[in-house]
C-alpha cells in the first residue's frame, strides 16, 4: 500500500516538457534539496585562475573515485567558464565549503567577465595543486584534484554532464575521525537549497542495520 504524502493535499501532475527552461529548472531544483556543491578551480585561457561553484553535484563511482558536475548555459555565458577551461586543460579541483565560507563562496557565483579572478573577487587564497595545474582554494578543508573522465552532452539545450576522476584528495586533519574518514559532526558542510538560499547540515543520526558490513560508513 502506498501511503499519502500529506493527505490534506492533492498531488499536482506537472509535465516538465511544458515548462519554460527556467521554469523547469527552477521546479526541479526547489525540489532536489539539499544539493552539495562543487566549487571549481580552473586555469583561463592566458594562465589566471578561475572559480565558481555548481550544486549539480555529487559522487558517482568509488572505483574508480568519480564525481559529476552538471552545467546549465545561461543567456550571459552559453557555455560555463569552467567547463571551458576543463574542455580546453582536462584539469580542474573540486573544493568543499564550510559555513565559514558560505558568503565568499556565494560571492565567486557573481557573473564576472573571463579572465577576472574570482579568487580576488572574493577574497580567497589560490593554493598551488600537487599533480595538475588547475589552483586549490587555499581556505577550503577539503579539496580534491581531478581531471577529465567524460565530458557528455544532454540533449540539445546545451546542458552538460561532467565526470571527473579524482586523483588527489587534501582533507583538514582535524576533519578525520579513527575510521579513516571524515567524521559528519566535524565538517559543518553547507548545501545549496534554491533562490538563492543556503542550508548548514543539521543534526547527524545513524540508523542501525542487522546486516553485518552494511552501513560502514
Amino acid at each position: 500500500m502506498i501511503a499519502d504524502y500529506n493527505t490534506e493535499g492533492t498531488a499536482v501532475r506537472i509535465d516538465p516538457s511544458t515548462l519554460s527552461p527556467g521554469r523547469r529548472y527552477y521546479l526541479l531544483i526547489s525540489c532536489v534539496i539539499p544539493r552539495p556543491i562543487a566549487w571549481c578551480g580552473t586555469l583561463n585561457d592566458d594562465g589566471g585562475y578561475n572559480l565558481a561553484p555548481f550544486s549539480f553535484f555529487n559522487a558517482f563511482a568509488g572505483t574508480p573515485p568519480i564525481i559529476g558536475i552538471g552545467f546549465s548555459p545561461i543567456e550571459e555565458k552559453p557555455e560555463k567558464d569552467t567547463l571551458h577551461n576543463v574542455r580546453r586543460s582536462g584539469e580542474l579541483t573540486v573544493n568543499l565549503a564550510d559555513m565559514e565560507l558560505v558568503s565568499k563562496l556565494d560571492a565567486t557565483s557573481d557573473v564576472l567577465p573571463y579572465g577576472v579572478s574570482e579568487f580576488e573577487h572574493a577574497g580567497l587564497t589560490p593554493a598551488a595543486s600537487e599533480l595538475i595545474a588547475a589552483p586549490r582554494v587555499a581556505e577550503a578543508p577539503i579539496s580534491f584534484e581531478c581531471t577529465t573522465y567524460q565530458i557528455i552532452p544532454l540533449g540539445e539545450g546545451g546542458s552538460t554532464l561532467l565526470l571527473a576522476e579524482v586523483k588527489l584528495m587534501h582533507i583538514l586533519d582535524t576533519l578525520i575521525d579513527n575510521r579513516g574518514a571524515v567524521d559528519p559532526h566535524s565538517f559543518h558542510c553547507i548545501a545549496r537549497m534554491s533562490g538563492g538560499r543556503y542550508a548548514p547540515v543539521g543534526s547527524v543520526f545513524k540508523v542501525e542495520r542487522d546486516t553485518e558490513g552494511a552501513g560502514l560508513l
